[in-house]
């Protein structure tokens, strides 16, 4: 796999998505190509690891013959690449990512409601 710092997403073929059985999301991205190609691509959902570190990672598929790992996976788990070196350098301490979930209520605007047993999202008030 191939650090892409001019690519957003990871980026993997069809087959190659298939074989590791990652799950398609219902979104599909508009991206521009190194040769400024514009091409909209589906996006699946998966877990990566980076030098030990895990965490989520939106997966675009596109035809390419060496599988891209782009910038938001990196930040995600705290890196970024020295662009005098190459390298991989830490930018946040491990599990430095957030990843928060917050169940809503189908009647989150009416927290009185019946059947809104749960509160509001902590981190959004």
């Amino acid at each position: 796999m191939l650090v892409d710092t001019g690519s957003t997403y990871i980026v993997l073929d069809q087959k190659t998505i298939e074989e590791l059985g990652l799950v398609e999301t219902p979104y599909a991205v508009d991206l521009v190509l190194a040769d400024g190609r514009r091409v909209r691509a589906k996006l699946f959902l998966a877990e990566v690891e980076v030098k030990g570190r895990r965490g989520p990672a939106f997966v675009a598929e596109l035809n390419v013959p060496t599988p891209l790992l782009g910038v938001y996976a990196l930040e995600t788990l705290g890196f970024k690449v020295n662009p005098r070196t190459g390298e991989l350098e830490e930018v946040s301490p491990e599990g430095g990512y957030l990843l928060y979930l917050c169940l809503v209520p189908p009647h989150a605007s009416d927290l009185n409601h019946p059947s809104s047993s749960i509160g509001p999202c902590p981190i959004l008030g």
